[in-house]
């Protein structure tokens, strides 16, 4: 079972709704993945990337959040997975 949005949430902890997860947490998160957390990742990023499919294109903002977060989960696969 994956511990991924668990991971996740304990990043985000005392951060406000505006700040972003800082670069040494997405690294924490990922040296602490195994096999279950990168399966998740890769799902992550398929359902993200079938929702910016379905999003209008007058939706730039929508647009820009999902394509934010395909970009933070790519990175952290690499990361998980050991790749420069």
């Amino acid at each position: 079972m994956s511990r991924l949005s668990t991971l996740i949430a304990e990043a985000r902890s005392g951060l406000s709704i505006q700040e972003r997860i800082p670069h040494e947490k997405w690294a924490a998160i990922a040296s602490q993945c195994g096999a279950a957390e990168i399966a998740e990742i890769e799902r992550r990023i398929v359902s993200l990337r079938v929702e910016l499919e379905t999003i209008e294109a007058w939706d730039g903002d929508t647009m820009d959040d999902i394509n934010i977060a395909i970009n933070h989960f790519s990175q952290l696969l690499r990361m998980a997975a050991g790749a420069p």
